[in-house]
């Protein structure tokens, strides 16, 4: 994909995006919604996919960073986003790992579609594989077993947290030693050389006697 096709589709997702905002704020306007309780995530989210559509411009290395550093604002937006949906501001006590490290193995993994680096790509998918299971077994944690969202496990967390623990550590080491083979390649065959025959010596010229006894 050349610069120009890139620019064009970055300027078809912004023309969605700018469609969308302004759809729901019209729609906002008649039921009498206040936006301003919905919308400021949104003034972290714009940014980072700003920032992202900067580091796509070109596929020069130096970019990697502004895509990985879009990615994590962007990601801190849309948490921010459900948490303010749904008033569950304490989950921040295990969503971080969807920021850190969700958040840079997402850029990770796009800039690796975007550059056509298949080692970033497969980086990206092993960190958000990581991130998604740390957010799952803290979840479970400190939802389930300690309750901070209200919900308590009772007597039955001295079964579930070693449960956990054996779940989410069993995962990781699955997902590490899937890593490791992808990442293994095998070693390059030697070339088959086929030995050349040793070539006859070379007729020599007639001498000039021979050139003289000829008729």
């Amino acid at each position: 994909m050349n610069n120009n096709e890139q620019h064009e589709r970055n300027t078809r997702a912004l023309g969605l995006l700018l469609l969308g905002v302004g759809a729901w704020i019209l729609i906002a306007r008649f039921i009498h919604i206040d936006l301003g309780s919905w919308l400021w995530p949104f003034w972290i989210i714009v940014p980072g996919g700003l920032i992202m559509a900067l580091g796509f411009r070109d596929t020069h290395r130096g970019n990697e960073g502004l895509v990985t550093f879009g990615s994590i604002v962007a990601v801190t937006g849309i948490i921010l986003f459900v948490q303010n949906i749904t008033g569950q501001w304490q989950s921040w006590a295990y969503a971080w790992a969807l920021l850190f490290p969700g958040g840079i193995g997402l850029g990770q993994y796009l800039w690796g579609k975007r550059a056509g680096d298949v080692a970033d790509v497969q980086r990206g998918e092993k960190t958000m594989q990581t991130a998604f299971v740390l957010f799952v077994a803290f979840g479970l944690f400190f939802e389930v077993v300690l309750g901070i969202g209200g919900f308590h496990l009772g007597t039955a967390s001295r079964i579930v947290v070693p449960v956990l623990l054996i779940a989410g550590g069993a995962a990781l080491y699955i997902t590490s030693m899937n890593g490791d083979r992808n990442q293994v390649s095998p070693p390059p065959s030697r070339p088959q050389t086929t030995p050349v025959p040793p070539q006859p010596p070379a007729q020599q010229a007639d001498s000039q006697d021979d050139i003289a006894q000829r008729p």
